[in-house]
């Protein structure tokens, strides 16, 4: 819990009183390594920092899923529309290692940002992010080459590459596996 409480409080600054509210929210849990945490059709009840571990939202299409984001420490696991709209979730959200997360239910943060408005600014600051990233994904999704979103993966996210499994990368980046490796092949004899 001190890792993500160190990283909130370099992005907003509560107060004692404002940091202790935040985390009676906070209910720790242990997802398994392949753990639905959210199906598509459910809704999204609670949003969760990631202390340890690494999820992955995709959406499935004929047999086929498309791996939407990866999100690994400190980072929020969940639906965001889902859970803000209390509406069944259009994607899976599922653990890619085993987990450890802090969750936090909807009534509770909705209460919590009601009433502090600390955390009112924080959950902004959140979705602020969350949408600027949801933009560059997809700008680069629509204008650059595969070949450009891979090199642009490896030097801004080296992690990915080293704890999640290929063929959900080739999928991030809508390239088959072959192709992927045909890269990486690349990457390492220039390097």
């Amino acid at each position: 819990m001190q890792r993500v409480l160190f990283n909130i409080n370099r992005i907003v600054k509560p107060t004692d009183e404002e940091r202790a509210a935040f985390e009676r929210i906070l209910r720790p849990r242990v997802l398994a390594k392949d753990e639905l945490y959210v199906g598509e059709g459910d809704v999204c009840a609670t949003l969760a920092f990631i202390e340890k571990g690494c999820g992955r939202l995709y959406y499935e299409f004929d047999g086929w899923d498309v791996s939407k984001e990866f999100v690994f420490e400190n980072g929020l696991l969940g639906s965001f529309v889902s859970f803000f709209s209390q509406r069944p979730s259009n994607v899976n959200v599922a653990a890619l290692e085993e987990t450890h997360i802090l969750e936090m239910r909807y009534a509770d943060v909705m209460t919590l940002c009601q009433t502090y408005p600390v955390w009112q600014r924080f959950g902004v600051l959140l979705l602020q992010d969350q949408l600027t990233r949801l933009e560059r994904r997809e700008t680069s999704l629509l204008k650059d080459a595969p070949e450009e979103r891979y090199r642009r993966l490896i030097t801004e996210h080296p992690k990915v590459l080293k704890r999640i499994p290929p063929d959900y990368v080739a999928s991030y980046l809508g390239i088959t596996p072959e192709t992927l490796v045909v890269y990486q092949t690349r990457q390492e004899s220039s390097a």
